[in-house]
């Protein structure tokens, strides 16, 4: 399993020491698809990790980089990639970084598998979705892949 030792020796100069201090261990694996594509892309720009942690279920990311740095390449790229983080974290078990889902714990929300659920497993039939500028998409677990949705499903 990734650890964040590996991840900070693979990408040093996107993240600094403790930066992954707050996401589970079973999130690490996204977290490296998400920073093979995008810490290439954003090199020499300043891009770094702001926030890191579990929140709600899913896993609160940000950034920053050097506004000049920003082509519109750049910035479809981290949109993309950004959208597929989270929603990878929604459907991650953040424990073992297996297929999960979303559970009800009191009053907190976690995403687990079942061997790593607790409380009360959430069921909803109904998709996340996100808004981009170029129309709504959801993350399509089987591909791995954000796919378009039609607007009348929305």
């Amino acid at each position: 399993m990734m650890t964040a030792e590996d991840l900070y020796a693979r990408y040093p100069e996107v993240l600094y020491p403790d930066d992954l201090r707050d996401v589970p261990v079973g999130w690490l694996g996204i977290v490296d698809k998400y920073l093979q594509v995008v810490a290439p892309v954003m090199k020499d720009t300043g891009f770094e990790v702001v926030t890191a942690k579990e929140y709600g279920g899913g896993l609160d990311w940000t950034w920053t980089s050097a506004l000049g740095a920003m082509t519109a390449e750049r910035h479809g790229i981290t949109l993309q990639q950004d959208l597929l983080l989270e929603l990878r974290s929604y459907h991650t078990c953040s424990t073992c970084g297996r297929h999960g889902f979303g559970w009800a714990w009191g009053r907190k929300i976690v995403t687990a598998c079942e061997e790593h659920g607790i409380g009360e497993r959430i069921v909803d039939r109904k998709p996340l979705m996100r808004r981009t500028p170029h129309g709504v998409v959801r993350y399509d677990v089987a591909v791995d892949q954000l796919v378009a949705v039609d607007p009348e499903e929305v």
